[in-house]
């Protein structure tokens, strides 16, 4: 039976704080920065709104990270001082102004988050171990695997970015503009089923969506589906490309941990795109064979003579070779190298409860919910760990 555990069932039960280190100067150093406090709103929205209400052309925003939609959130925001623009407060988010730097923020100017999350309704039998999963967390840490929100591009399993390099641009911008989930606004399903219908002849076609009626109109226009991928907005391009990316370097992992962990001591969780590979507890022959970073995949990698082996591996599964990963001529867009860490390991990790859940006890069916409280470094999930805690 599947953990029914839930996360994020009110908004209270997920805060995301930036840790960051920036020095705020009283002097006017060219850039305001603020700190922006959100409830229930992500981050692009947002700032496509205080763009209209401030006047302050959205690229003009800095940011540092990206913050969850479903939760209450802290992060800083950087305005050129030239646009003079004052404090904002309303409902479900509060723009403070808090000082100066010399300099606009960029993603990744932070060094990690605070997390306080309650995980629900756990019935009895499933807390059982749950403090010894704690404590080999905390031991042992766990894979630092990119999580399902990384992946929210990804409908029915289709990575667009997997049929931008495999050379499939028709695919690519067909589930871009068919494929959708049942939360998209009925106006958009509308356009997209119609869109699937007229397929093979999208002349006749006009979509009352703009990003979507832009795509059939330059595809229309030119008949070129490179040039019909191209019109779909930037920073969406970069998401669906970089999504593929974060799957192979999961499937990276994945086969890391089977190489070097043995096979007793794993064990897979699901998520959206099928399953990671956790382990129990490490030996020190595995802690120590294990690679502290493990390069992303891209044409241009310079592998080490491990990394390479398992980059091959993953690609073959793939059916795909590094220099297709070189899309930069179809889509505008390559593949960034980085080192990411292997294992994550919580830092101030603390737990509390259980108690009862008060959203969803029953009087003949008690249920509980346990407090979560750590920090991770930039770049990691939240969900890895409540999943190695909770096993879901």
């Amino acid at each position: 039976m599947d953990n029914p555990m839930k996360l994020r069932q009110d908004l209270k039960d997920f805060r995301v704080e930036e840790i960051s280190d920036l020095k705020a100067s009283d002097e006017d150093l060219g850039f305001g920065l603020y700190k922006l406090e959100k409830r229930g709103l992500d981050t692009f929205t947002l700032l496509a709104y205080l763009s209209k209400r401030l006047g302050v052309p959205y690229k003009d925003f800095g940011i540092a990270g990206l913050k969850d939609r479903h939760a209450i959130t802290t992060q800083y925001v950087t305005i050129p001082s030239s646009h003079k623009a004052p404090s904002v407060e309303e409902d479900n988010f509060k723009l403070m102004h808090i000082g100066y730097l010399d300099r606009p923020l960029d993603l990744g100017d932070l060094k990690g988050n605070k997390f306080e999350i309650t995980v629900r309704d756990l019935r009895k039998a499933e807390l059982q171990g749950v403090p010894e999963r704690a404590r080999d967390l905390q031991a042992f840490g766990c894979p630092n695997y990119f999580d399902s929100q990384r992946f929210g591009s990804v409908i029915h399993g289709e990575f667009i970015g997997r049929h931008v390099v495999k050379g499939d641009l028709e695919r690519a911008v067909k589930v871009f503009l068919t494929a959708f989930t049942h939360s998209e606004k009925a106006k958009i399903k509308s356009d997209k089923k119609v869109i699937a219908l007229n397929w093979k002849d999208l002349s006749g076609v006009r979509p009352s969506t703009g990003i979507l009626a832009k795509v059939v109109e330059v595809y229309n226009y030119s008949k070129d589906w490179t040039k019909a991928f191209k019109a779909i907005p930037h920073n969406l391009r970069e998401l669906y490309m970089s999504a593929y990316q974060s799957y192979l370097w999961n499937e990276c992992i994945k086969a890391v941990l089977k190489d070097k962990v043995r096979h007793e001591r794993l064990f897979p969780i699901k998520y959206d795109l099928g399953e990671l590979l956790f382990f129990k507890r490490l030996e020190q022959s595995e802690s120590s064979s294990i690679p502290r970073t493990f390069k992303t995949v891209s044409h241009k990698v310079e592998p080490s003579e491990y990394e390479g082996k398992i980059i091959d591996e993953v690609l073959k599964r793939e059916g795909i070779t590094l220099e297709d990963l070189n899309t930069k001529k179809r889509t505008g867009y390559f593949f960034k190298v980085y080192d990411r860490k292997v294992i994550l390991k919580p830092q101030d990790f603390s737990m509390a409860g259980p108690v009862p859940d008060e959203l969803n006890t029953k009087t003949t069916d008690p249920r509980s919910k346990v407090n979560l409280s750590f920090i991770l470094q930039k770049g990691s999930y939240a969900t890895v760990v409540t999943k190695r805690v909770f096993k879901k």
